[in-house]
């Protein structure tokens, strides 16, 4: 039937239809468009972010040799926002003159020439934790001019200072939207290396106060990472011994959501905590083991960690160290054998690791 527009009852007819019509469409329209909004990711939804870990650092002259030591294992970084090492020892522009340093009993002297800071800044954000037995070897010059050197590279640091306030101050930034708070500590019995109120030194778990602060640090950020370099016993074996396993509970239950442990100079098992993750020790990175520590030490752990909404994807890469003290990428077989050595180890704290083409999987839910 034609509808005359013209005639008055036609008219409301035909403007009833073209009023339909359009509803129809523009219902139609809001439909596609709720869908394409929902195909396309949101711009301001920042990507995952990924934290790489590794233990001790610490390079002789030699090592360097007008090469990159990391040049075999840098490709694995290329990925990652945030790149923590453990600074082990001090790191000079020149040689110490005779007596400028000194030596600790029972304690080797570390010092690094600065110039291997050029290396160690391979992401965006780079970390430096610095509370360690050896960031005294120096005194007061050496953390200074540790300090200057990586500052002036643009590497964060933490754990070391003037003064315990200094030396105790969280380090807190952020990166993929997610505000982080980084905090490291040495626990080590006796304790010698310690800042003071008036002296230079480590960060220690006990001075500081570590569990207070790192549950403050949990309330005022979104993921808090405590580092822990542990010697509340001697020797150097793949076995945590029962206090560095307790101390890194505590460290989770007081609110860290990964804890990187680092000090017995060889990789051990790894705890799983309620929502986080402690590495007990990640071994040696970029280290040369001297001949008093054992085969193992020459074996080297990078965890790489992305946080998301509800979870910690963790990845475990075993590392070796060559005579030089470099890391490199371990053959199929010795990466087997670490591999499954580490699941070993971490069984008896409750923890399964997941072992696919070379490398350990870990999920932790939150």
């Amino acid at each position: 039937m034609r509808i005359d527009p013209k005639n008055k009852s036609n008219g409301w007819k035909w403007r009833i239809g073209q009023g339909v019509l359009i509803a129809v469409a523009l219902v139609a329209v809001c439909i596609a468009a709720v869908q394409a909004c929902r195909a396309l990711p949101h711009r301001d939804e920042a990507p995952p972010l990924t934290i790489a870990a590794v233990g001790d650092t610490f390079a002789h002259a030699e090592v360097l040799n007008g090469r990159d030591p990391l040049e075999e294992i840098r490709g694995l970084l290329h990925e990652d926002d945030v790149f923590i090492f453990n600074m082990e020892g001090v790191l000079l522009s020149q040689d110490p003159p005779a007596g400028a340093c000194r030596t600790f009993p029972n304690q080797s002297r570390l010092w690094s020439p600065s110039s291997v800071a050029d290396f160690l800044h391979p992401t965006r954000r780079t970390v430096a934790t610095m509370g360690n037995n050896h960031i005294l070897d120096c005194g007061a010059l050496g953390i200074r001019e540790t300090l200057r050197e990586l500052t002036g590279r643009d590497i964060l640091t933490v754990g070391a200072g003037e003064n315990a306030d200094s030396a105790c101050r969280p380090l807190t930034f952020q990166a993929n939207g997610i505000r982080l708070a980084i905090l490291s500590y040495l626990s080590m019995n006796p304790n010698r290396f310690s800042a003071g109120s008036d002296r230079a030194g480590a960060a220690s778990w006990d001075i500081c106060p570590a569990e207070s602060t790192i549950t403050r640090m949990a309330a005022d950020t979104d993921l808090v990472i405590a580092a822990l370099h542990l010697h509340l016993r001697q020797g150097w074996t793949d076995h945590s011994p029962s206090e560095h396993i307790a101390l890194a509970q505590r460290a989770l239950d007081a609110g860290a959501d990964i804890v990187i442990g680092h000090g017995p100079h060889v990789p051990q098992g790894i705890l799983v905590g309620e929502s986080g993750v402690a590495f007990l020790s990640l071994g040696n990175f970029l280290f040369r083991p001297p001949h008093t520590m054992p085969p193992q030490a020459h074996e080297s752990l990078m965890a790489k960690v992305t946080i998301l909404p509800d979870r910690l994807e963790v990845r475990l890469l075993p590392l070796m160290i060559d005579v030089k003290g470099r890391p490199r990428i371990p053959t199929e077989r010795e990466a087997s054998w670490m591999l499954g050595r580490l699941a070993d180890l971490s069984a008896p704290l409750g923890t399964k690791i997941e072992i696919d083409v070379g490398v350990g999987h870990i999920t932790v839910h939150r």
